[in-house]
This record gives structure tokens, C-alpha cells and sequence, in this order.
């Protein structure tokens, strides 16, 4: 595989890899806080694992800085989408 494949494919590790487990998380112990800063480590730690990777492979600087940015978009992102369904699954639980 390319470099430009997995660029993609770390990107969607480490944005559906934290979300389900997140969720799962949420469902098993209803707690909103516990589920959100788990994943929101395991979101940063992914992040930062890819952002080196990228990084380390790619020469050019504007290939570098583009896919940075959309490695922080994505991290960032992924932490309000997922706020936001732990705690509509919250509310679903309590009703």
C-alpha cells in the first residue's frame, strides 16, 4: 500500500477505533464522563501515533502540514461528535 493509502486508513482507525469503543462504553456503564475522557485519551494517543507516522514518511513540507491538519480536524471532530452521542445515549438510559 501507498503512503497516501494509509495515511486514510490511520485516519479511520483513529477516528471510528475511539467512537465505538466509546460507545460501547457508554452502553455497558452508563457513566458519561468515564466513556469520554477514555476515548478522548485513546483519540489523542492514536492522533499522535499517526501524526508521527505521517510525519516520518512524507518529504515534503506541504504534504506534511496539510495532513496534519486534517489529522488535528479530525481529532477534534470526532471529540464533539462523541460528546454529543454519549450523552444522547445518556439521556436515552435516564428517560
Amino acid at each position: 500500500m501507498s503512503n497516501a493509502v494509509l495515511y486514510w486508513v490511520f485516519l479511520g482507525i483513529a477516528f471510528v477505533l475511539p467512537f465505538v469503543i466509546g460507545v460501547w462504553l457508554m452502553r455497558k456503564t452508563n457513566r458519561l464522563g468515564f466513556s469520554f475522557w477514555i476515548t478522548t485519551a485513546m483519540n489523542i494517543v492514536l492522533t499522535l501515533a499517526a501524526a508521527f507516522w505521517w510525519k516520518s514518511v512524507t518529504d515534503d513540507s506541504y504534504h506534511m502540514m496539510f495532513g496534519m491538519a486534517f489529522y488535528g480536524v479530525s481529532a477534534v471532530n470526532l471529540m464533539v461528535i462523541e460528546f454529543f452521542a454519549l450523552f444522547s445515549i445518556r439521556k436515552k438510559f435516564n428517560s
